[in-house]
């Protein structure tokens, strides 16, 4: 027999942030079926609920990518964009099931919460795989300028840019483009402008916010596994410099 695999700090405490980081993703496509609006600097401005929860996986990827290199924070990205996929073909599965009288929800109620129309999933996965990539790519740009340093700088630049990218793609395909391409009703660009701004505004706090989050994860990590051992032996495909993060 085969002796059975160990899996050392290092995988396990990756795979813990993959996990933590689907597990936001997912919840935030239920979440946003619900709406919000309130009042940020004297501007009334309207959100899904999603917002905290999509606005989490950023800081996930920019851990994964602090601590385990680009290519590892890359496999992430992409395991989130099958997690997804494979959801879409569990709901539909749920959905073409024969509903039970008996049921606590109606199969509308149902329906609106995890249905979702055509556009605003292809919106949501459009955005998702641009917006997500570019935050890897960024985050490791800017890591190279700064020769490791000043870990405040990446995060925020990539994460404030990529959810900008986001916004503005799946707002505008959602609600304007898609629907504009299949002769369904469109919103005008200024109101789509507003919706955007507004969704931006809190992103930008919550993205603003999360940074001694980034701090705080990645120093338990890297203290957890060893960081020099991840850089050392660049495991995980790790391109990683063995110059220590200056914070």
């Amino acid at each position: 027999m085969q002796a059975e695999m160990r899996l050392d700090k290092a995988t396990i405490a990756y795979a813990a942030l993959v996990a933590l980081f689907t597990g936001s993703l997912v919840s935030s496509n239920y979440l946003a079926s619900k709406l919000f609006s309130a009042e940020i600097f004297g501007v009334t401005v309207s959100a899904p609920a999603a917002v905290l929860a999509y606005a989490m996986t950023f800081l996930f990827t920019d851990i994964i990518s602090e601590i385990y290199g680009k290519k590892a924070s890359g496999v992430a990205v992409l395991i989130g964009f099958a997690t997804q996929l494979l959801i879409l073909g569990y709901n539909a599965f749920a959905l073409k099931l024969p509903h039970a009288p008996f049921s606590p929800a109606s199969p509308e109620a149902y329906r609106s919460v995890v249905g979702g129309s055509a556009q605003i999933i292809l919106a949501s996965l459009t955005a998702y795989i641009i917006s997500q990539t570019h935050d890897v790519w960024a985050f490791h740009f800017w890591k190279e300028k700064t020769h490791g340093k000043w870990l405040w700088l990446r995060n925020n630049a990539s994460t404030m840019v990529s959810q900008f990218i986001d916004t503005v793609i799946f707002i505008s395909l959602a609600f304007n483009i898609i629907p504009s391409l299949l002769g369904g009703q469109a919103l005008p660009w200024n109101v789509i402008g507003s919706i955007i701004l507004g969704q931006y505004i809190v992103k930008w706090l919550i993205a603003l916010g999360d940074t001694p989050l980034v701090y705080l994860g990645s120093y338990l990590v890297s203290n957890y596994i060893g960081l020099k051992t991840i850089q050392s032996t660049g495991i995980y495909g790790g391109e990683e410099k063995t110059t220590p993060t200056t914070l």
